[in-house]
């Protein structure tokens, strides 16, 4: 099915003059996922990788760029950011680590940000870091565009949509995300289809039924988007492939619990599935084959492995059984390009990483349930695609 281009868009609340809703197409290159804004005066495109993962937005500086201090090697050019005429120096350096061990530092700024609209642009005053050094090699963006919570951002700085909200320019305090009908392992072209919505959501769209919605964890202050795993259901109807183990060892809807204190986290900028690491090898096991024997290279996994026939299910909640959430994914939703096995183990008990792997076979709505923090009632909800917007059907 061919699909109309979505392009930058206002949509103005009828209750409030000033609120809107902002959708940005999301650009998808080399597996990485960014949307375009506009910062300074006069203004410069910079391309942001979206993350849920951490908060501070970044871009990299015009003096690191094409040097050693911030090697690209992505074959993206990069515009590289310098001071305007409505830029402001916070006072402040910082250095941000990232799970997989890149970093980047530089110094806290405020310019003007814009979204560029039909009618009339969205513009304001935004804190992010400009980086004089990055070990992101690889990415096809300027810098991310962080989306977790101001908790944890960088001194001097906040959050870009906690900024919006702040300032009373959203129509509801939520962001969310489809990340369209290209396949994850290919790159979107010149008409992305997929958007990043910015103060509120389009479910009715793309989302075929109801969405399911999943309080975060009660943390205080919130952190990230962070809730309660339960428990990974293992779906078998046979065994996979040529794992090491027989089929005798496997059983159908196997249920594996963490040992402690479960807990999961959606990371838009992180690309796969990390298990919690007491249970990676059961999870394995289960689907016919020997973690170990993955990871020393006396097995290997198959493509033919990545079929229909088998999934897991992701059990989010601490409450009421009843309320929990079930985000299930089948190993043909699991494909990737070099057929890699598709589960890594976190290296920490009870913690899953969530990446755009399972992100992006819903529709994903990042509810704060208030505009101020001291009210925030944060949820995920999650909606399955209709066939029209999923690109194993398109």
């Amino acid at each position: 099915m061919a699909m109309r281009y979505l392009g930058p868009s206002i949509l103005a609340a009828a209750t409030l003059a000033r609120a809107v809703v902002i959708d940005l197409p999301i650009i998808s290159q080399n597996t990485y996922t960014s949307v375009e804004v506009e910062i300074g005066t006069p203004p410069k495109t910079y391309r942001l990788l979206l993350d849920t993962g951490s908060a501070t937005s970044w871009v990299t500086s015009a003096a690191c760029e094409n040097t050693t201090a911030c090697p690209n090697l992505s074959h993206y050019t990069r515009v590289g950011y310098e001071k305007t005429s409505t830029a402001k120096d916070l006072n402040a350096y910082s250095f941000i680590g990232f799970i997989d061990g890149d970093g980047i530092s530089g110094h806290a700024t405020q310019d003007v940000f814009t979204i560029p609209g039909s009618t009339t642009p969205v513009t304001w005053n935004q804190t992010f870091i400009s980086a004089n050094t990055s070990s992101w090699r690889f990415i096809t963006a300027d810098g991310f565009l962080g989306l977790g919570f101001a908790s944890i951002a960088e001194k001097n700085t906040s959050t870009l949509v906690e900024t919006l909200m702040q300032d009373d320019l959203l129509d509801e305090p939520r962001f969310a995300i489809f990340y369209g009908t290209t396949d994850i392992n290919e790159d979107t072209g010149a008409n992305p289809d997929g958007r990043l919505t910015i103060g509120g959501s389009h479910e009715n769209i793309y989302v075929e039924g109801s969405m399911n919605y999943a309080p975060l964890r009660q943390e205080s202050p919130f952190q990230l988007w962070r809730t309660p795993l339960r428990s990974i259901i293992v779906n078998t109807g046979k065994t996979p492939g040529n794992g090491t183990n027989t089929s005798s060892t496997t059983e159908k809807n196997v249920t594996l619990n963490p040992t402690r204190n479960g807990r999961a986290v959606f990371d838009t900028g992180a690309g796969r599935i990390s298990l919690p690491s007491e249970i990676a090898g059961g999870i394995y096991s289960q689907l016919g084959w020997s973690l170990p024997g993955l990871l020393q290279g006396s097995a290997s996994w198959t493509c033919d492995a990545f079929n229909s026939t088998w999934g897991i299910t992701f059990v989010l909640g601490d409450g009421a059984v009843s309320d929990d959430v079930h985000l299930e994914i089948r190993g043909d939703e699991l494909l990737n390009s070099v057929c890699q096995p598709p589960f890594d183990d976190s290296g920490v008990q009870g913690f899953a990483l969530l990446g755009r792997q399972l992100l992006g076979r819903y529709y994903t709505v990042y509810d704060f349930g208030g505009s101020n923090v001291d009210i925030y009632k944060p949820k995920i909800g999650f909606g399955r695609l209709k066939k029209e917007f999923d690109y194993l059907h398109v």
